[in-house]
């Protein structure tokens, strides 16, 4: 470190501009530090699977490429098919609103240009005078311009950040290795530096790959269970889309605390509703909860996370207090964030603040 040894004015110069040049990289990412911290987590949990590829395969844009699909196409099944259900949902809805005054008021209209009968329609626009038609379209089309521009703006923005993210994890995977290289040559190589980051690099993938891997066993778990609470019912299917609530309770093993009961309690509330005012059996609810709660809830946690506690460096309960802390200190991804901070403590602790501590004791 020998260019900090003085500080001369041409230093001081150098050091000012790389503030000035982090400040505005700090700018640019603040509105997507969400993004990014997402793209660090699936980057870590990733990372062995790219690894383990690109012993075979011996080309990383390859290999990054392969790995990013393997994890994105799923999230973009799941994502399109709770699309299609939410599209279903929305039509049902429409079909029992208010449009339905809109419509008759245009029928005249519509039954006349279905008979062709154009002489007709123009003496009836004549003598409406074309007020009706004005009406509708000064109600209707604003409105649905506004709403399209709303919906075009969200879609354009939740693309934005998807694309942002899938650069920041292809990059990631495949130049970590010169990220590391550079680090440790602008470092010198200094032991303690190199050791204290190198442990919580090694932490942080044994526990975002656990978290996806808890993810996926208790999705899994949850599909098999609800399938086969389904097969066993004579009466009809208990749960109506078993797979994506089985995924929905997979991801919801990522939210502090109350985890996959996010998911399924409402979900068994809305079956006893159906209980109670339909002829649906009363079974089914006290069916579904009683397996979610002795199964679901059960398996993944219990041996899922002693693994993850097993394989980490860093005690699970910090694990999930950062989790918890983490989201109600900066929101949602405080999922990510938190124990990115907690497993930088923990090795702080342990390794940099005993001589830190020692050295200020000591003068």
């Amino acid at each position: 470190m020998s260019a900090l040894r003085g500080w001369d004015g041409r230093r001081a110069v150098w050091v000012a501009l790389g503030l000035v040049i982090a400040l505005a990289i700090g700018f640019a990412l603040y509105a997507y530090v969400g993004t990014l911290l997402f793209a660090i987590f699936l980057y870590y949990a990733t990372r062995p699977f790219y690894r383990a590829l690109d012993r075979r395969l011996e080309h990383p844009n390859v290999t990054a490429t392969v790995t990013i699909t393997a994890v994105v196409l799923p999230l973009v099944a799941v994502a399109g098919y709770a699309g299609v259900l939410a599209l279903r949902e929305l039509d049902q809805f429409l079909a029992a609103s208010g449009l339905g005054t809109y419509r008759s008021l245009l029928q005249p209209y519509l039954s006349i240009v279905r008979e062709r009968n154009v002489d007709r329609l123009r003496r009836l626009l004549a003598a409406d005078g074309g007020r009706s038609i004005a009406s509708i379209l000064r109600r209707g089309i604003p409105s649905v311009l506004e709403r399209l521009s709303t919906i075009a703006g969200l879609v354009f923005a939740i693309l934005a950040r998807f694309f942002l993210m899938l650069t920041f994890l292809f990059y990631l995977l495949r130049d970590d290795g010169t990220l590391r290289r550079w680090f440790t040559r602008s470092v010198d190589g200094d032991e303690e530096i190199v050791s204290f980051l190198e442990a919580v690099d090694d932490d942080l993938e044994t526990v975002f790959v656990g978290n996806l891997a808890i993810v996926g066993v208790a999705a899994v778990v949850a599909a098999v269970a609800y399938l086969g609470l389904n097969l066993v019912a004579s009466s009809g299917p208990v749960v109506g889309t078993p797979a994506l609530l089985a995924v929905l309770i997979g991801v919801g093993t990522l939210i502090p605390a109350v985890g996959m009961k996010l998911v399924y309690v409402p979900y068994g509330l809305y079956l006893f509703g159906l209980a109670f005012s339909t002829p649906a059996p009363l079974w089914q609810p006290i069916a579904f909860f009683a397996l979610s709660f002795t199964v679901v809830d059960t398996i993944p946690d219990f041996f899922a996370r002693s693994l993850l506690s097993a394989r980490s460096g860093v005690h699970m309960g910090l694990v999930l207090l950062g989790y918890f802390l983490g989201t109600l200190a900066f929101g949602w991804y405080g999922l990510f964030l938190g124990p990115i901070v907690v497993v930088a403590a923990v090795h702080f602790a342990d390794r940099i603040f005993p001589d830190l501590a020692s050295a200020v004791l000591a003068e």
